[in-house]
């Protein structure tokens, strides 16, 4: 929401009243739905639902090509890529993909600039932001077309249980659109121009619940999608007041989701649920069908699990994500080093549901955990949206001591300066609220897990 990168904006959107600020929702979601979801996205939308039943030769076939197409223009466009062998098309996809380099989260955090391509024009792109395994955001340039194609597979996923664009959508979000200071309902603002009801995921506690699923109730979507672990509280719940709320289907997002989070929404919501698997960087997609497997969306990216040589994991095996996205020529990411774990590498099986394409054994994901307030408040994604107007953190990590104490774990670049941890106590207060004790580490290193790796978030409540 471009509200929140304007401190003016945000001062005069939570001083207006309900009626103005769903009007403002619905504005920014018409500019949404004209660039997203336009005549480019309808294009694809009919491309997509027809090749998704195709076999598996027409998948590989489409994929190396794809690859190839992908590497010649990174090769010849970017600064970075600009060594990048020729692939032998004569050669499987797998051994093609292993004469490319790996990319890494820090290149792209750190030289942004020489992944873009010189065709393109930053200011034309679509521009998103992303934590990532180090807390640090990362932003990546997207082509309008690259994110009307991912949202006509999104699309193709939802048809998946019975929904498609445009249907009644509620979601549980990130953005601030209930002001933090609001107190009492309503705790969501309808974007008219997308048919969406967005709620807010920091207002949602053991006082608020109930009204919570008044709103949901009332909007009486045909699907519900967000955060998981807002999406369960509510569900809970619904199941211990004995609500009869019934949503056709669910399709949680942005966090895992936890096998008892997934039980509860079921039954609290008489729903299906539909997981995925995607990422802000838009270079992999993978949906579970209605038989519960994991299918890689092949027109959207190239997928590999491998160890930690580099090598292809053995079924049952867990591995690191490696993902290649086919369809944004404005910034390449070849082989990227998401941080993501899986089991099991991607391989053709057959599946009841019909597809043919690729299946993953389990994406497991990241564990970042859940922030529970004073209040009751559960807050999700707490450390890209504190860390995201930051600058000159190299990794950061948030500690949820106790329910109104939390330190901030912060390793500095060269650019870093001492204002850059108030603003971060600044948006974080603001987040969880202002009469928190707030710690800042600075350190050499975060601390890691035994796989190497640290979580963006710990809570200790």
């Amino acid at each position: 929401m471009g509200l929140q990168s304007n401190p003016v904006l945000q001062r005069i959107y939570a001083s207006s009243p309900v009626f103005l600020q769903s009007s403002a929702v619905t504005a920014l979601g018409a500019r949404t739905r004209f660039r997203r979801y336009g005549s480019t996205f309808r294009k694809h939308d009919e491309e997509y639902n027809r090749r998704q039943w195709k076999d598996e030769e027409f998948w590989r076939d489409y994929q190396s090509t794809a690859l190839a197409r992908i590497v010649d223009h990174a090769r010849r466009t970017t600064e970075h890529y600009s060594d990048l062998p020729e692939l032998d098309r004569q050669k499987p996809l797998r051994e093609q993909l292993k004469s490319l380099p790996r990319l890494s989260e820090e290149t792209l955090k750190d030289e942004p600039k020489t992944l873009v391509s010189s065709e393109h024009q930053i200011s034309n792109c679509v521009s998103l932001s992303t934590s990532g395994t180090t807390g640090t955001p990362k932003t990546t340039h997207h082509t309008v077309e690259s994110q009307c194609e991912l949202s006509a597979a999104m699309n193709r996923f939802w048809r998946r249980g019975g929904c498609r664009y445009g249907d009644r959508r509620l979601s549980f979000t990130g953005n601030k659109i209930v002001p933090t200071s609001q107190d009492g309902g309503p705790y969501g603002r309808y974007d008219r121009a997308n048919n969406r009801y967005l709620m807010s995921s920091y207002h949602l506690g053991e006082e608020t619940v109930d009204d919570y699923l008044e709103e949901i109730d009332a909007f009486s979507p045909s699907f519900i999608d967000g955060y998981p672990s807002s999406i369960a509280f509510c569900a809970q719940h619904a199941v211990e007041t004995n609500r009869d709320i019934r949503i056709p289907a669910c399709f949680p997002t942005a966090e895992t989701l936890r096998k008892e989070d997934r039980e509860l929404i079921e039954e609290g919501f008489s729903t299906s649920v539909y997981n995925q698997y995607g990422s802000t960087e838009s270079a992999a997609l993978v949906t579970e069908c209605p038989c519960g497997r994991w299918h890689v969306n092949p027109d959207i990216g190239i997928v590999e699990v491998v160890d930690e040589d580099g090598q292809q994991v053995s079924d049952g095996e867990i591995g690191e994500l490696v993902l290649t996205g086919l369809n944004n020529p404005a910034m390449p990411l070849i082989r990227y080093r998401i941080g993501d774990m899986a089991r099991g590498a991607p391989k053709y099986i057959e599946c009841e549901c019909g597809w043919n394409t690729p299946i993953i054994e389990e994406i497991i994901g990241r564990q970042d955990e859940v922030v529970v307030t004073a209040d009751g408040r559960r807050i999700p994604m707490l450390s890209y949206n504190v860390f995201k107007y930051t600058d000159g953190i190299e990794e950061s990590q948030i500690v949820q001591e106790s329910v109104d104490e939390f330190t901030l774990r912060i390793v500095p670049g060269e650019e870093y300066a001492d204002e850059q941890a108030d603003v971060a106590i600044l948006k974080l207060k603001d987040r969880v609220g202002s009469d928190v004790s707030v710690t800042i580490q600075i350190l050499d290193e975060i601390p890691k897990t035994s796989s190497g790796k640290f979580r963006a978030v710990i809570s200790k409540v």
